[in-house]
């Protein structure tokens, strides 16, 4: 009875030494988030349609601005990192395209350099991605719209769209926002 009293002991006396540690309250401190989120940019389709007008090509670019709401609160302006965007397209023309992006204030000002894709023609699996350092761009964080550009680039051959044959050019842009919060 004696022995089975002793490792009953010891049982207890090993269980309390190896379990038990000081609490450190300051570990929450510590804690750092890292959370990515995804975020749809500018996504269109141009058919023919849009480029042949009265039997005539659209000589000028297409222009389009959207509002850009990503950085519309003050907790996205403080912890976001780093923006990696990325484009993709698909050319079904046989034409060349050239697409601008512009990342502008409220007051139209640039703050970030302009993002220009070329698009060969015929080019199905067009990628580009881009990434955006904070520490580097500060001033990335006061885009308050993007202004896309489309230009129908010469033909090499001098052809021209024929509006009756079905074609498009579709491209959908992303975001990834990198943010660091602790």
């Amino acid at each position: 009875m004696k022995l089975f009293f002793k490792i009953i002991l010891c049982s207890i006396l090993l269980m309390m030494n190896s379990c038990v540690e000081d609490i450190n309250f300051n570990q929450a401190e510590d804690l750092e988030i890292t959370p990515a989120v995804l975020a749809s940019l500018v996504n269109a389709t141009i058919t023919q349609n849009d480029l042949v007008v009265g039997g005539l090509e659209v000589s000028a670019p297409i222009e389009q601005t959207s509002l850009f709401t990503i950085f519309n609160n003050q907790q996205s302006n403080d912890n976001l990192e780093r923006v990696v965007l990325q484009f993709a397209i698909n050319n079904q023309f046989n034409r060349g395209f050239r697409i601008d992006f512009f990342f502008l204030d409220n007051a139209d000002n640039s703050t970030y350099d302009p993002i220009t894709l070329n698009i060969a023609p015929n080019q199905s699996d067009f990628t580009q991605e881009e990434e955006i350092l904070l520490t580097n761009e500060p001033t990335f964080t006061n885009t308050r719209k993007v202004r896309v550009r489309v230009e129908l680039l010469p033909s090499t051959d001098g052809s021209i769209i024929d509006a009756n044959v079905p074609a498009s050019l579709n491209f959908r842009s992303a975001g990834t926002l990198y943010f660091r919060v602790n």
